[in-house]
């Protein structure tokens, strides 16, 4: 077991590691921060390479250019909320044995502060570009803010207080590329956090395109969604209207459908299915999702995943049991495969490396909460939670029906969320957290108390920032 887990935290150190050799071009050095940008298509080349560090480019396992999203965005966050492990047991997230030396955390709070890194670098120097065109100039900085507006709600989500707006253990905020004479940053307060955020994507709803060129840009709708996302756990006064003002509008207004079958989403349409609002676009060749996945096994389901599924048609294929020659029976994630896992399969395998960032079923599943939260419209928020799980397959709604008050529901949407999102964009974790706390912990009783949370400030950021503090409880 040692053995293993060793070698995965190698494989996340070398991904790290990989992401920041490929991301020296741009826009994270200071090559930047010059006249990088004179015209629309240098513009374009720099924010690709934002764009790039948002898919956490870097090599798979055989050398390959590949996106790293899994790593950063997918399997963290499932280990904290318990469904997913490492195949060999025991991990620091799934036991809630996190400090500040921990690979992991250390992982999380770098890739999203190379984005901020990235967005800052390209908006400082798309400032001053006069010969882009004044419309296509703001979409592009509505793209960048967006950017760092996504970096900065997964650091606050994951390293600050983010439930107490009096506190002053906020986040870093980068607003200024990183030079030696900035490197020094303290905390902002998490009031300030939420604002400066906020901030970003108000500039982006209002100046990006309703659809981008391709699905791997952002658009209005995502930020839209991502704002919502934000403030269902802010929860603050006025909060939750917004979230289901914003939900609403995007549920009738914007392109995106929902996917009849699930399934199909993951195993034949991909990024082709309406359900998909903002993807993260594999190279063509890489194997990294498969090889962890499947080949290698390396990450796998938990009792807690397999106890959530238990009377679930997408019991079917969201994992399948295998029995290993050295751990025994283990969950195979097959979300994204489900064929042959044999380390010779040829490539490229369609959809087993996609990545989605947003998709629409958050949008139902953030409005239902925010109304069951509320007390209120308990009937609407239970047709909300309905019509996403029947198109998992479910068709026997008793559960849902009986539920007569919004905390009962909640705890059901909440589980809906850790089912639908499992292994995908972090929201799985975030929506558990959202429970109150001895509601959570009989799901996750392995959570010690309330300031484990969130996370640690890396110990390599302390040891080179003096004015950071560090989280209390640890």
């Amino acid at each position: 077991m040692k053995m293993k887990l060793y070698m995965l935290f190698f494989t996340i150190a070398s991904v790290l590691s990989s992401c920041k050799k490929q991301l020296n071009v741009y826009p994270t050095t200071s090559e930047v921060d010059g006249n990088v940008i004179v015209d629309s298509k240098s513009a374009q080349t720099v924010l690709n390479g934002v764009y790039y560090q948002f898919a956490a480019g870097t090599q798979d396992y055989s050398g390959v250019p590949a996106t790293g999203w899994i790593t950063y965005n997918e399997v963290m966050y499932s280990f904290m909320a318990g469904t997913l492990d490492y195949s060999g047991g025991g991990s620091e997230f799934e036991l809630f044995e996190i400090d500040d030396r921990n690979s992991a955390s250390d992982v999380l709070w770098s890739y999203n502060y190379l984005l901020v890194n990235a967005a800052n670098g390209f908006l400082k120097n798309l400032e001053p570009a006069g010969t882009i065109p004044e419309g296509r100039k703001r979409e592009m900085q509505a793209e960048g803010m967006f950017l760092r507006a996504f970096a900065n709600t997964q650091l606050l989500l994951a390293f600050a207080e983010y439930k107490d707006m009096n506190s002053k253990y906020g986040i870093l905020l980068r607003k200024e590329f990183v030079n030696a004479n900035n490197i020094n940053l303290a905390q902002s307060t998490v009031a300030e956090s939420y604002a400066f955020i906020l901030q970003d994507l108000d500039f982006a709803i209002s100046n990006l395109p309703l659809q981008g060129s391709q699905l791997y840009y952002a658009n209005r709708w995502v930020a839209k969604l991502l704002k919502a996302r934000l403030l269902i756990n802010r929860a603050a006064q006025g909060d939750y209207a917004q979230v289901i003002s914003l939900t609403d509008d995007i549920i009738k207004n914007s392109p995106f459908a929902l996917e009849k079958n699930q399934r199909d989403i993951f195993w034949t349409k991909g990024f082709s299915s309406k359900e998909v609002m903002m993807s993260v676009q594999p190279y063509a060749d890489q194997q990294f999702k498969l090889v962890s996945y499947q080949q290698g096994l390396h990450y796998t389901g938990t009792g807690l995943m397999t106890s959530l599924f238990r009377d679930d048609p997408r019991r079917e294929w969201v994992y399948t049991v295998v029995d290993d020659y050295y751990l025994g029976e283990l969950n195979e994630v097959t979300k994204y495969y489900s064929g042959n896992p044999d380390p010779n399969l040829a490539t490229p395998v369609p959809n087993a490396e996609n990545c989605y960032a947003f998709r629409l079923s958050e949008a139902y599943l953030l409005q239902a909460e925010a109304l069951a939260v509320q007390n209120s419209e308990l009937a609407t928020a239970k047709n909300l939670l309905k019509t996403v799980v029947a198109n998992a397959g479910l068709s026997n709604f008793a559960e849902i029906e009986a539920a007569t008050s919004g905390a009962d529901l909640q705890v059901l949407i909440v589980k809906e969320v850790m089912k639908n999102f499992i292994c995908e964009n972090g929201v799985d974790w975030y929506a558990l957290r959202r429970l109150p706390f001895q509601t959570l912990k009989s799901i996750r009783p392995a959570i010690p108390d309330q300031t484990r949370l969130i996370l640690p400030v890396p110990y390599s950021e302390r040891a080179k920032n003096i004015k950071i503090q560090q989280n209390p409880g640890y």
